[in-house]
């Protein structure tokens, strides 16, 4: 790994705890956070350079199908988790986005089950998803 390589990982990781973060205690994500989360991985990535712009764009077509899909699952899948993952998408690109996403995902759907089972919840009680986009992070770095 070279040194540009451990400083996203530091600006991604840094910015993806403030997220979860918010996501847990409050199901929002402040515009500002966001917004500054896309400057610094956006001039940073663009500085470091190595990913191509078609590989941006695929990932960031991830991140507007997950905007698309908010007003069809009536608000489950939360405009800020639409807006990060394209910020990750375009910062990281597709094929490392798509591991955090997998991750992301069978991470939620393995807790989500799990308070089902266990009658923690029912099946309209939405779960921070944030938190499970860092661990599928973070879980892509060891692997």
């Amino acid at each position: 790994m070279l040194y540009k390589d451990y400083i996203m990982t530091a600006i991604v990781s840094i910015w993806l705890i403030l997220c979860s973060w918010q996501d847990i205690r409050k199901k929002k994500i402040q515009l500002a956070l966001i917004g500054a989360g896309f400057l610094c991985i956006m001039a940073y990535s663009f500085w470091a350079g190595g990913i191509t712009i078609w590989n941006r764009a695929a990932g960031l077509s991830l991140g507007v199908l997950l905007l698309i899909l908010n007003p069809i699952t009536r608000g489950q899948i939360g405009i800020g988790d639409g807006l990060i993952v394209s910020i990750i998408g375009i910062g990281l690109g597709f094929h490392r986005l798509a591991f955090i996403l997998v991750y992301g995902l069978f991470g939620a759907a393995i807790v989500s089950i799990g308070l089902i089972m266990f009658r923690k919840v029912n099946r309209k009680v939405t779960i921070p998803f944030i938190p499970f986009l860092l661990l599928g992070y973070l879980g892509g770095l060891i692997s």
